[in-house]
């Protein structure tokens, strides 16, 4: 079955921690690295990628995990890389024409772009500045949904979704940052749903 996005993040991080230092990460540094409570966390998500196919673990070995060849779980899809999109302070939005190469994994029906993240508003979501955030076109969201939006046909965010009657509030993943609260609803739209993230890891 296909793996969850958290997941995705994880075998990621592992990926580019070998290309970096030629051996595996420790659970400890992988919890700390995605901000996990507790060693467990950890664990059931490096159990799942072993149990799926996507590394290979040694009993009893502290830096005891392997990659594994899959070409399945490498296939990946071409999907356009729009531009720019603020995580913080909602700026205009920046279109280009690139293309960017996502997991298969991540692919959803219909429409799919990807946008480069500007800012640090998500970042308890694990959404980093200069990170590529992968999207489905929707222009409907429910509540608790991390999405970008429009204000006023002209400013992008990527923030989670409360709709309501009289107003929308876009709510940051920071505790630094405030609600964006718009009125009346019809000046927010969505432009699409985050369904992963892509992050380079430069050490």
């Amino acid at each position: 079955m296909p793996i969850t996005t958290r997941q995705r993040r994880v075998l990621d991080y592992i990926k580019h921690y070998f290309d970096a230092h030629q051996e595996a990460p420790t659970i400890a540094e992988i919890g700390k690295e995605f901000g996990m409570s507790s060693s467990a966390s950890a664990h059931h998500v490096v159990s799942t990628l072993e149990r799926e196919g996507f590394i290979r673990r040694i009993p009893n070995v502290s830096r005891g995990i392997e990659l594994v060849s899959d070409e399945q779980g490498e296939a990946k899809d071409e999907i356009p890389l729009l531009g720019i999109v603020a995580a913080g302070t909602p700026i205009e939005a920046v279109l280009n024409y690139e293309t960017v190469c996502v997991p298969r994994d991540m692919m959803r029906e219909g429409r799919m772009f990807a946008l480069r993240v500007r800012g640090d508003s998500m970042i308890n979501e694990q959404i980093r500045d200069n990170d590529v955030i992968v999207l489905q076109s929707k222009q409907i969201a429910d509540n608790g949904q991390t999405v970008v939006a429009l204000i006023d046909g002209g400013d992008a965010t990527v923030k989670r979704f409360y709709g309501g009657r009289n107003q929308v509030r876009l709510e940051p993943a920071n505790p630094n940052y405030k609600p964006i609260v718009v009125r009346p609803p019809e000046r927010v739209q969505i432009q699409g749903i985050v369904v992963g993230v892509i992050r380079k890891y430069n050490q």
